[in-house]
């Protein structure tokens, strides 16, 4: 895929100590949302679309729990894509490889720091569905 992307960011990381009476479970929700690009009359709408790629999480350890969103806009050239289920798992998991591993290093920083000890290493698989506004929720 020919991807040109805009910077990430990060919309909230939350370190927490865990309480194991919360019964916590780890949610891992990756998004993908076509944004409509039809105002902006330089876009070559009619070759390339936009996407926006955002991965929410909560990560439930025995001694912590993390939470937070990342975000990134992706152009997608030379290729229209209007529906998540578009997208092969392969293209989805290329797609989003830059949020998780965005992810994998606050994590091990932070864990490294508040933990005093070497940090936590996530491994993420790649058998993430995309979801959509309407699933989301």
């Amino acid at each position: 895929m020919n991807i040109t992307r805009n910077p990430e960011l990060v919309e909230s990381f939350h370190y927490d100590l865990n309480n194991p009476e919360n019964e916590l479970e780890t949610n891992i929700a990756v998004e993908i949302v076509p944004i409509d690009m039809s105002e902006q009359e330089d876009f070559p709408q009619d070759t390339s679309c936009v996407l926006g790629l955002r991965v929410v999480y909560q990560i439930v350890y025995e001694a912590f729990v993390l939470t937070g969103a990342v975000r990134q806009p992706v152009i997608v050239n030379d290729r229209i894509i209007t529906e998540p289920s578009e997208l092969t798992q392969e293209e989805v998991s290329e797609l989003m490889q830059p949020l998780f591993s965005i992810i994998k290093r606050m994590t091990y920083e932070v864990t490294e720091i508040a933990l005093d000890q070497p940090g936590v290493e996530l491994n993420f698989s790649s058998t993430a569905e995309p979801m959509t506004e309407e699933t989301e929720a």
